[in-house]
């Protein structure tokens, strides 16, 4: 699992300080963006979420160590490998792991616990404006990017072959959700991404299975992670 897969795997449990993690007021103009204080509040903590284990990532990977080969998909390339789009007010970030049934593994013959989708959550306050210009960019940039993009991060080259756009989960004020496909030594490494808006607040939420990145089979994503978060914030 080189290459790709391994960047992939590298950023996501490392995180990233998603160009920001403090800050107060408003990062353009409209109503005024929650402070990283406000978004601690309606983040989601372990419990909040049925079958995962949420927590507190650890180290970070500079949003200024992620180079997009073009300006048109700097937006998927930063939602996917863990930053931010345009600059938040603040950022608070939980990590989740779905839990493995020791049954189910045994009965699979996965008993490392690979095939548990992890995922990255980026909480993120914006103005209103803002934070629907975030979610415009988005989609222009999958559309624009459709047929891949180059991105460097921590100065480990990324070759993105295929940015799809799925249906996306329900109960935001909008949502979208993608597909990345990248080349691992003739294997094709799945991740996938939603951002979701809920007023000026945005989430990115990236997600990543070991077991597709060993095997580029596709996986699940875990919507009850975005649903959870949603609740919280409505």
């Amino acid at each position: 699992m080189a290459g790709v897969a391994a960047l992939s795997l590298t950023l996501l449990a490392a995180c990233s300080d998603s160009g920001g993690s403090g800050g107060e007021g408003e990062s353009g103009g409209g109503t005024p963006a929650l402070s990283a204080a406000d978004l601690k509040k309606v983040i989601i903590e372990d419990g909040d979420v049925e079958g995962h284990k949420v927590s507190e990532p650890t180290g970070t990977v500079d949003r200024k160590d992620i180079k997009p080969g073009s300006d048109a998909c700097a937006p998927v390339a930063y939602a996917m490998l863990g930053s931010v789009v345009d600059e938040p007010a603040a950022t608070v970030q939980r990590e989740t792991q779905k839990k493995v049934d020791p049954a189910k593994a045994a009965k699979s013959g996965d008993l490392s616990g690979l095939d548990a989708t992890r995922t990255l959550l980026r909480l993120s306050g914006y103005d209103s404006a803002a934070a629907q210009a975030v979610m415009k960019s988005l989609a222009a940039s999958a559309k624009d990017c459709a047929d891949g993009f180059e991105v460097t991060a921590d100065g480990t080259s990324q070759e993105v072959t295929k940015v799809s756009t799925d249906p996306a989960p329900e109960g935001a004020d909008e949502a979208i959700a993608l597909t990345f496909l990248s080349e691992a030594e003739g294997s094709k490494v799945p991740m996938k991404v939603v951002v979701f808006r809920e007023g000026g607040t945005v989430g990115y939420v990236t997600a990543l299975n070991l077991a597709s990145a060993a095997t580029g089979k596709d996986f699940e994503f875990p919507t009850e992670v975005v649903e959870a978060q949603v609740k919280k914030l409505a």
